[in-house]
């Protein structure tokens, strides 16, 4: 319950939130008294939270004693998309996942205390203002806040030290997967010894813990561990968050990897985050957020960490001071580069573009094995040097230099899509998941002229964009009717396909896999195959400018400022940009009229 107020203040009573008032969320399925969640954030599968976990004395969160613990947690996760926290505005339903999923992470850390905390017995009231600065400290040293909470690999590296496997069962897994125990020299980060790794690959695959990587991760393994469900076992027990770490790192337990090649050289940093390992202000703050959010849930009666502790909050900058970094704006690629990448896009397009969509199509028509292409290869893509679908190459240094002789069908559909992906977005500057969301249905053509339609980001209304127009030049409309053409043609012969206009062919990789058909958009795949197909520039560290989606937005601004009309033409920038209305640019052009020269 609130608490009591004094007498002079009885006519507030009528305006107090009760407990049952915060426990309402609209994402939630389940009721509020369910010891598991279903809850609904607009994706396909229900995302669930399931609080039967295990305290530090070994009873379970959901046991009668534990119960005011219980719903004051459950009140803080509801809070944070509540309309006492968060007012008039109603959230989104991403944004709902996201703010959920920031106060699970703040409970798991303070669950996995619970020893130190003793929170079986007290709950959260011995949190002291040391501790949230402790948790402060722990948020800040890594890029990813996630691993900072949780620190999967020290949990992982600690099992696996400790398990025990008899020497039969070792001997038999050696003799039956011996490329599993082959070893090319440790790893310098490596944390277990080699007589630890061997007990532990034996152990991991016993287990069924290794699988197949998926290639879309970005590289390849023979035997490549399970992380999400290892960790499942190691302390899915007694924290309330999904464990979703797909990329981390194990070295020395992921083993025999296959070859795939994410880029040729390291890449020209798009933005100080990749650089500083420190986790960015604006992240820490929402989660400095979350936390004050629990004073709110305590002055309406559900009280979580005391008021006395969650004081310490209150000099936010106090807290983050050297602790994190200041995200800076994305890299601007040099102009002399950015032209050599734009140049390069609408030559590659005009001159191939067509010729390799329509040679995809024509196999997908036959419907055999496109690893074999079963039909015989156009002289113009012969030129090109197109010779296979893939082919099998055994070190970064082979896999360039097929890229840069063309002879794979599938790597020159890549530097296809990324050549497009580059010459739209350097005419029409979106953003990154507006580009990647287009359709056919985008492409508006009003007489001899085109429009680009998409759903404005950053102008939302709950879960409804704001639906734009902006003047599409014929090039870009050209290069994405030919990317619907194959999507629409593919859907006729009876293929899975994406139904956004970059969604990518199969790889066809895998012997099961399916041979035609379109997937989810990979442009920055596409981006790093253009940029290292052309041998884009490097800078004098030797580091290549990978083009990136919001770098092309500033190419726009770059190639839009050739003339010296800066002011006049800064309305209409921003407003291509989706940074101004019309009657904004208007305004600009009063005060800023053109002169007669």
């Amino acid at each position: 319950m609130a608490r009591q107020l004094p007498k002079e203040l009885d006519f507030i009573q009528k305006y107090r939130i009760s407990n049952h008032d915060l426990e309402y969320a609209k994402w939630r399925i389940s009721d509020f008294d369910a010891d598991k969640w279903e809850c609904s954030f607009g994706y396909k599968t229900f995302y669930i939270i399931d609080f039967r976990k295990v305290l530090n004395d070994g009873s379970l969160l959901t046991n009668p004693k534990n119960r005011a613990l219980l719903n004051n947690i459950k009140r803080f996760i509801c809070l944070q998309t509540h309309p006492l926290l968060t007012g008039s505005i109603s959230v989104s339903k991403k944004t709902s996942l996201q703010r959920v999923s920031i106060a699970l992470q703040i409970i798991d850390y303070f669950l996995l205390q619970g020893s130190y905390l003793k929170i079986s017995s007290n709950g959260f009231s011995n949190i002291t203002k040391d501790d949230i600065v402790m948790f402060i400290d722990t948020i800040t040293k890594n890029q990813s806040i996630k691993i900072s909470i949780y620190q999967p690999k020290k949990w992982i590296v600690s099992f696996l030290k400790n398990i025990k496997l008899s020497t039969k069962k070792l001997a038999w897994t050696q003799a039956t997967y011996p490329d599993l125990f082959e070893f090319g020299g440790l790893d310098s980060d490596c944390l277990l010894t080699k007589d630890q790794l061997i007990n532990a690959r034996a152990w991991l695959k016993l287990h069924n813990y290794y699988h197949q990587a998926i290639q879309s991760e970005g590289s390849e393994f023979k035997y490549r561990v399970q992380r999400n469900n290892l960790l499942t076992l190691i302390i899915g027990n007694r924290v309330l968050c999904n464990l979703k770490f797909k990329r981390l790192q194990l070295e020395g337990l992921d083993v025999a990897p296959s070859h795939c090649y994410v880029q040729e050289l390291p890449a020209v940093p798009v933005s100080n985050i990749d650089e500083d390992e420190r986790a960015s202000t604006e992240f820490v703050g929402i989660y400095i957020s979350a936390l004050k959010s629990m004073r709110i849930a305590s002055q309406n009666g559900s009280e979580l960490i005391s008021d006395h502790a969650l004081t310490v909050i209150e000099n936010t900058e106090l807290l983050r001071y050297e602790r994190t970094k200041e995200r800076t704006r994305f890299t601007t690629i040099p102009f002399d580069i950015v032209n050599i990448i734009f140049g390069k896009s609408i030559e590659f397009y005009i001159e191939y573009g067509a010729n390799l969509i329509d040679y995809y199509i024509a196999l997908a028509a036959t419907g055999d094995n496109i690893r074999e292409l079963p039909i015989p290869i156009p002289n113009k893509l012969k030129k090109l040097g197109i010779s296979a679908w893939r082919l099998p190459v055994d070190t970064p240094t082979d896999f360039f230099q097929q890229l840069r002789s063309g002879s794979s069908l599938y790597n020159m559909l890549e530097v296809l899509y990324g050549a497009i992906g580059i010459l739209v977005n350097t005419l029409m500057a979106r953003r990154a998941s507006e580009l990647d969301e287009l359709t056919q249905e985008c492409i508006v053509k009003d007489s001899d002229r085109y429009f680009l339609a998409f759903n404005l980001r950053k102008a939302n209304v709950l879960e409804h964009r704001q639906r734009s127009l902006r003047p599409l030049p014929h090039i870009a409309a050209e290069a994405l009717q030919l990317l619907a053409r194959l999507s629409n043609t593919l859907q006729k012969l009876g293929y899975t396909t994406n139904k956004y206009l970059f969604g990518f062919p199969f790889s066809a990789y895998f012997l099961n896999s399916s041979l035609y058909g379109t997937a989810q958009p990979e442009l920055r795949r596409c981006f790093n195959r253009f940029c290292d197909y052309f041998q884009i520039p490097t800078d004098d560290q030797g580091r290549r400018y990978y083009v990136r989606q919001h770098q092309l937005r500033r190419n726009f601004a770059l190639l839009f400022f050739l003339e010296r009309i800066f002011w006049r033409r800064r309305g209409t920038s921003t407003f291509f940009r989706a940074h101004q209305t019309f009657d904004d640019i208007q305004l600009c052009n009063r005060i800023y009229p053109r002169k007669n020269t």
